[in-house]
Order: C-alpha cells, then structure tokens, then sequence
C-alpha cells in the first residue's frame, strides 16, 4: 500500500524525531490504531529511513499464528544479529539465548530462566549500540508471543546507548498499558495514534494500489464506510471491482469484507489459505504437503495478486492478520479439527505439534496429552514459563484438570510472573488434594506467592499447613521450613522461626543437597545473629563453600547475601559493600530483578555510612523505577522506603517524611513488622534531625517495644536504639531510656561489638548530663570516641562528638568547644547529612562569631596530645586508647604541625596555656 503513506506527514515527522533522538539515550514511537489503518506502512517507511541513516534494524513482523510460540520473535530479532554478538555474552546469558532459540537444548541440563533469556537480549543490543545506532523494530506488536514482549520489555526498560524502538500495534487506537514497550525515562515514550485518513489521501491509496480512480460520490460511500481505514477502504474497492457493482454500503465486519474477497479466490486457493492461516510457520513446502503435494506459490499466486498474502524467503504471510483470522474463522470447527489433525503429523516442532493436537480434539485424549506435557517441560527448559503454562492450560481446558497437573501449571504462572493465576489454580488443586506431599508442595507454593504479595499472616498459616502435610519427606520439610522462617521473620515473629532454621539444617543434612543445606545453615548463622548471640562464623563459612550460585531460592536465603548482611551490622561496610555489588551484578546478568529490591535497600545504607550519597541516590532512582515496573504494593513501599532514607539523609525533610509515611501504611496494612522497624528509624532520625524529640518518641519508642516482641536481639539490624533513648532523655523520660541505654551497653560487651559499645557511651553520657553530672557525661563521651575509632562509621562518631561539644560549650570550654564542633560539622558535610551538619553548626553560632583557632586541636588529637604531653611513650598512649602506635604517630605529628612546635615539652606548655584561657581565674 505504497500510495498509504500519503496523509501521514505527522507520523513521518515523529518517525524522524524518533531517529533523532536516540543521540540523547533510548526512545520508543509506539504507533497505534484499527487494522488496517496504515501503520504497518508508517512503520517500513521508518525501516526505511533507518537503514539510509546507517541504523542495525533488528525487525520482527508479528502473526497471529505465532502468538502462543516461545520466543517466535526473539529469533526474528536476532536474525541479522552476528554471531560474535552472541558468542561474547556471559555463559549463562549465552546458554539461556541458545536454549530459547532452539540452538542445541540440552534436556538433563538446568532450564534457563526467561529473565537470563531477557538479560542476554539487553546484553546483545548493548554491544551493537557500542558500534552503531539501533532500531529496533516490531509490526503487529499485538501478536508478538509473550516471552518475546517479555524479553523486549525488559531490555529496553535497561538499554543505555543510541537505541530507538518502533512498535506498531493495533488496540482500538490505544496502546494497552500492560504491554506496552517503555524506556527507562519515561518522557522519552511517544504514543502516536494512526487515525482515520482524509478523503484525499484515501484517494492516493486507491489511486496507488489499483491504477484507478472512483468517482467522488463513490469516494465518498467508500470512505464512510471505511471510516477512512485505508485496509478496510481497499478491500471495498476491490470488492466493488470484482462485483462489476458500485455499493453504497458495506458491511463493518471485517469478516464480511474477508469472506467477499476471498470467496471469489477458487476452492484450491481457499484451501491452501486455510491451510497457511492454522500454521505458525506457513512454509510453503508444507502448505504443499498438506494440500495433497500441490506447488504451494503456484497455487497461492491468484491470493497473492489479490493482496491477500505475500510470497517471500518460502513462506506465505497473509498481508494482515486479520485476512488469516478471517479465514481461519470462516471454516467449520470440523473442517478445523480435521486440519489440525493432519497438521500434527506434518510439522517438526514440538510445541506447535502439541497445539495441532489439542484442537485437534474435543477432550482429554491421551495422544494429546502427552504432548502437551512433553511440549510444556521443553518450554520449561528454553525458559519459557509462560508458554508452559498455556501448554499446560490447554490440557486441562480438554478436560485433563487433575490437581497435580493445575500445581505444575501454578508454579509455570508464578515463574512467569502471573502469581494472581497461579494462586487460583493452587486454590482449586489443594481442595481437591488429600493430606501429603503433593498438597504439601501447593501449599507451600501458595504460601510463597502469599508472601510475595505481603500477606504476611495468611503466608504463615498457608506454611505451616503445608508443614503440617510435608509428612517424612526432609527435602520438602527443609525447603518449607527455610520458607516459613522467612514469613515469620518478616512477619515479626523472629523466635518463632529459630527452630524452622534448626530443623532445615537437620532435614537438609539428610537430603545430600548441598545447595539446600548452604541456605540451611547460612539461615541459621542469620537467625542466631538476630536473635543477640553474634557471627557463628564456622556456619556461614560452611554454607559459603557450599554455596550453589544457580539455585532458584529466595535472595533472602543466599549465603552470600546472608553474608553481606552480617558484614555490614558488625561494620565491615567495606566488605559489605563489595559482596552486595558483586549479588547485584550477578543478578542484573542473569536478569532476576526479584532478588534486587532486599539488597538495594541495605546498598543504601552501606553507602550512606561511607558518604557516597551519589550511589545511594542512584540505587533509590532505580528502585523507584523498577517498582513503577512491577506495579506491585509491596515493591512500592520498598521503594519510598528508599527514597524516605535517602531523603532524610540528604536533608529534604518534607519529601523524607511524605514518602515514608506512605510507606508505613502500605507496610502497616501488609503486616510486615521488619519493614515498620527500618521506616521507623528512618523517620525517627529525621525528627530528631529537626529538633523534634517528640515526633522522634512517637516512631521510636514503640519500635523499641516491637523489637522486644519480636525477638530481635541484635540492636545494630536497624540501629534506632540510641536515637531512641535520645529522644526520651531530651522529653526527661529517663526511666524508658536507661533501659535501651542498658540494652546497648550489654550488647556492647560481646565481640565485633563496638557499635553498641560507642553508642551505648554515647547514651549513658546524655543520662549523666540530664542528671548533671558532667564529669560523668564526658568520661562517657570519651570513651565512646575511643571505640569510634575502631570503626568505619563517621556519622555515627560526628553525632557523638555533636553532643561532646555541646557539654564543652555548657562547660565553658569554648575553644575546645569549638574544634570539637568543627570536626563534627566537616564530618557530617563529608557524609553528606545535612541536617546534622546544620546542627552542628547552629552550635557552632552559639559560641559566638569569632572563627576558632588555626592550631585547634581535634578531640582526637587533643586526648593523644594530653597523654603524651604527660610522659607516655607512643606505645603506651596506644594500649590506653586502644589504638595502634601508627595512629599515635600520626595523630601527634599533626598537632605538631597545627600548633608550629616540635617537643613534648613544648606540646606540655601550649595544654597548660590553653587550659588557663578555658579557665580563667575569678576576678
């Protein structure tokens, strides 16, 4: 329909603008509209102006035969795609792609997942975009199979470089939301409606693909009965040349229209039509054969110069696919029974086979059956979840609904990401299963999609039922039990879960499975270290070396994130933050983005803690993104939890406090208790940022109750306790806070503990001040900088020495007031904590304007000074601080510099002269 692209100047220039924009980052033209309004036109004319400008095209031309094929498209896509673009992708994005493009499966090898299939996909358009612009491109995006719209998605949500996409779908004229394809920054996806044409441009149209013209009166009848559809206008106007009659009217249906034009086509060519419209692939050998070895394009020609179909590379595509609805319709349910049948014997690939056969028959035949099974677990292996589970879902719409078939075709669903059909079908499955393990395992499976929706007290009771039916199989006991542990964990019930974790670990021992036993025991090191009683680290090293990286589980249940975790709540943040940046490359690579959202938000902490805002703002950005994606509840208080943190942090108190109670009430309703402790921190925090003591209370002083309830022993999991006691000291509610001050200093007795122990000084310091006892506060603030010094954390020893000022100033100890508050400040601004730094320095304005000496010492440095200024050797001072010789050193060598001496005796004077301006005499 070359005259088509007359009229369509808007769309053309939006085409261009497309091509032009890719210089700025992936963009995306989805061009929507009725059939046959002319986009496919639109879109080969953007083809077209791709390739003149020196584009890859990676096109894929969609039919309505191939909707329910896996990955159909995807081996369209790739069709041009060099094989070095291929055979340079990781290994597991290399074997996913191979598997779903039928490229040498292996059937004893672990299936690929459809996210690594996906992955790949980004990774291959990644490494064109490197050489040169891509275009992307998908007609009739409507038909395109669902593991290709999948993987399309997901790629294009990640790509970075010069990368545009034109889709052209029909939908009413309007794209539908679910499956649209979109990039990452949403202002760069343009819908374009392709609407009806003018009565001018209908006229280029048949002028362009007939040699004729019509009368104006005729014109008119054909455009409104067209509805400027320059397809259905087209066929009109061949139907009025074939009937040697001028109509006035038509009929609306395109069916009508089909069964006029191709009803005038001879028995023969109707029935190679037929034929071509009930097969994926319509090769043109095999129309042949199923035609009684007729010469396929001999016949077919007459349909071809109708403009029915096209004849090209050996095959036959109906030029819309609304031409091969319409013939497939137009056949009797007999006479398309009897095709498929003959077609099953005819093609070669497995899972079109099993389809031919299941409208083949009208119930549950064995033949028919036992392919769709077969076809259904090869689609298992290429990663195609969802096609399993169509395969699946055919059998038992043939009357093959027995409970076990509905849970394989449950945990297909939930793997392709429809949890809500999945949990209908476990639903009628455990009705209908008697108590055991097949029950068992649909339990256990509706307990995890329970959980991943945020039911947290339904999941429970679903696990434990499950549990309950498990009977004396230890792989199915372990398994559920490491599932359970996760609900009651999460759910706020972490004692609760201890003797799951203890149990997984015996069943898992049984079992022989190292992998399950790896997330046994690294489960059981977490809930130990939950619960108070430190790092078992002869567990999680055994479950590191058992560790199988390929295992579908939880993220939650990895001994690598386990790990992670453990590293960065005993400050090790530099090893925490490598190990979760290493899991979350391994999961972008193989493109398990359900695993991303628990280790991001801890990513944010540890950069927090390191004063990478920059990374921690960016993994927030991201989150955001991926949970607009997913559209989920759940994924959404992630999230705004996120932002909340980050927010708070960075000093944007209004944005910090609206998101995160937006996310308390998503999490509130869910029941997730662990969730509600680290919102509470979060907003906790920033009241007390602002000098609200009140606001801080009322977020903390119950999550200081819940944690009790819940059996969280380990007060650095979500570290809230001392901004907690320092809001109930600040409101003279000293009783409540002796106890989380007491708390923090017996859990600072313990090993890796000096978090707590510096905190746990810091608290008790703030109770001696409320009491006024001063002398007191500041032995305790000294010693908690003396075990700040053993630890990677900034922030927290900046707010230690915020309060360490501030008892100077009350002191009158202005100069060292004023280094003590200067320190506190640079190290608040190093982190990027805003709000503190503000704190810091509205003290600093309440010394006075004066700036503070240029040879003022640290805090640090003044304690080293003042015990080697008293006859200490370097060494000693070290065995007093708790501190190496080097950092004496060091430390001294500063103040030397600072103050312009180079003796102890010297260094003696200048404390003695400085603790007379500090002291004055009376008088």
């Amino acid at each position: 329909m070359t005259g088509a692209i007359f009229g369509r100047e808007r769309e053309l220039a939006a085409l261009a603008k497309l091509l032009d924009d890719v210089v700025d980052g992936p963009a995306v033209l989805a061009l929507w509209g009725e059939a046959g309004i002319g986009k496919t036109t639109v879109w080969a004319a953007g083809l077209a102006d791709a390739e003149a400008r020196g584009y890859a095209v990676l096109a894929c031309r969609a039919a309505a035969a191939e909707v329910r094929l896996s990955y159909a498209g995807l081996a369209d896509l790739f069709a041009d795609v060099g094989g070095d673009d291929v055979a340079l992708l990781p290994w597991p994005q290399r074997r996913a792609l191979d598997a779903a493009l039928l490229r040498g499966i292996d059937d004893d090898s672990r299936s690929p997942e459809a996210r690594a299939v996906a992955t790949g996909f980004l990774s291959a358009l990644d490494r064109l975009a490197v050489r040169m612009p891509v275009l992307v491109a998908v007609d009739d995006v409507q038909w395109l199979d669902e593991p290709t719209r999948r993987a399309l998605a997901f790629a294009v949500r990640r790509c970075r470089g010069p990368v545009a996409v034109l889709t052209a779908g029909r939908d009413g004229g309007r794209p539908d939301q679910r499956g649209e394809i979109r990039p990452r920054d949403r202002a760069r996806l343009r819908r374009v409606f392709v609407g009806p044409l003018s009565l001018g441009a209908l006229h280029h149209v048949l002028m362009g693909n007939l040699g004729r013209s019509f009368p104006r009166p005729v014109l008119l009848r054909i455009a409104q009965a067209s509805g400027g559809n320059p397809f259905y206008a087209l066929e009109i106007a061949r139907s009025l040349d074939i009937r040697k009659t001028a109509r006035t009217t038509f009929p609306d249906s395109l069916r009508a229209v089909v069964r006029d034009h191709i009803g005038a086509l001879e028995p023969k060519v109707q029935e190679a039509l037929l034929v071509a419209s009930a097969l994926a692939a319509p090769a043109l050998d095999l129309i042949g054969r199923a035609c009684g070895g007729v010469d396929a394009a001999e016949v077919l020609g007459a349909a071809e110069d109708a403009g029915v179909v096209e004849l090209s590379g050996g095959c036959a595509r109906f030029t819309h696919p609304l031409l091969a609805n319409g013939v497939y319709t137009e056949a009797s349910p007999t006479t398309r029974r009897a095709l498929h049948r003959q077609l099953s014997g005819l093609v070669d690939d497995v899972e079109e086979r099993a389809r031919h056969l299941a409208l083949a028959v009208t119930g549950p035949e064995t033949e028919a059956l036992a392919a769709l099974d077969a076809a259904a677990a090869q689609a298992r292996r290429r990663g195609a979840a969802g096609a399993a589970a169509e395969l699946l879902e055919l059998a038992i719409g043939l009357g093959a609904d027995d409970p076990l078939r509905r849970v394989q075709a449950a945990h297909d669903h939930f793997h392709a990401d429809d949890p809500l059909r999945a949990r209908d079908l476990l639903e009628r499955a455990i009705t209908d299963l008697g108590p055991g393990p097949g029950r068992a395992g649909a339990l256990a499976l509706l307990g995890t999609i329970l959980y991943e929706v945020d039911d947290y007290a339904q999941a429970i009771d679903t696990l434990e039922r499950a549990f309950d039916d498990a009977g004396d199989d230890p792989r199915l006991r372990a398994e559920i039990a490491l599932e359970l542990s996760v609900a009651l964990n999460n759910g706020g019930r972490m004692g609760d879960g201890i003797p799951y974790v203890m149990l997984a670990v015996q069943e898992s021992e049984r079992v022989g499975d190292d992998g399950l036993l790896a997330e046994a025991l690294a489960a059981s090191a977490m809930s130990r270290f939950l619960a108070g009683q430190g790092v078992d680290e002869a567990a999680l090293g055994r479950a590191l070396a058992l560790e199988d990286p390929d295992r579908r589980s939880h993220a939650v249940l990895r001994p690598s994130l386990n790990a992670a975790l453990m590293h960065l709540w005993t400050h090790r943040v530099d090893e925490a933050r490598a190990g979760l940046a290493g899991l979350r490359e391994w999961c972008l690579q193989r493109g398990e983005e359900s695993d991303l959202w628990f280790m991001s938000y801890h990513a944010i902490t540890a950069a927090l803690w390191s004063g990478d805002v920059e990374t921690a703002q960016g993994l927030a950005a991201d989150m955001t993104e991926r949970a607009l994606m997913a559209g989920t509840e759940r994924l959404r208080a992630n999230a705004l939890g996120a932002q909340a943190l980050v927010a708070a942090w960075v000093g944007r108190f209004e944005e910090a406090r609206a998101v995160g109670e937006e996310a308390v009430a998503i999490l509130t309703k869910a029941g997730m208790a662990s969730g509600l402790l680290f919102m509470a921190s979060t907003l906790g925090m920033l009241a007390l940022s602002i000098g609200d003591p009140g606001g801080a209370a009322r977020w903390l002083a119950p999550a200081a109750a819940a944690m009790v309830e819940m059996g969280l022993g380990e007060p650095a999991c979500v570290p809230f306790l001392p901004d907690a006691a320092e809001a109930l000291i600040a409101l003279g509610r000293l009783a409540e806070a002796e106890l989380l001050v007491e708390r923090l200093e017996t859990s600072g007795r313990g090993p890796d503990r000096a978090w707590a122990e510096a905190v746990g000084a810091r608290t008790r310091g703030l109770l001696a001040a409320a009491a006024a006892d001063l002398d007191a506060a500041r032995s305790a603030y000294e010693r908690a900088l003396v075990a700040h010094d053993r630890l990677p954390l900034p922030y927290e020893k900046a707010r230690t020495l915020l309060l360490l000022g501030q008892l100077q100033r009350r002191r009158n100890e202005r100069l060292a007031a004023r280094a003590t508050l200067e320190e506190a400040a640079g190290a608040f601004d190093m982190v990027g904590a805003a709000l503190w730094a503000h704190n810091a320095r509205t003290e600093l304005d309440r010394l006075g304007s004066r700036s503070g000496p240029v040879d003022a010492l640290t805090p640090t440095e003044q304690r080293i000074a003042e015990l080697a200024a008293s006859g200490l050797t370097n060494r000693e001072v070290a065995t007093a601080l708790v501190i190496s010789p080097k950092t004496v050193e060091a430390n001294l060598s500063r103040a030397y510099r600072k103050l312009g001496i180079r003796s102890r005796a010297q260094l003696g004077a200048w404390l003695a002269q400085r603790r007379t301006e500090d002291h004055p005499p009376d008088g």
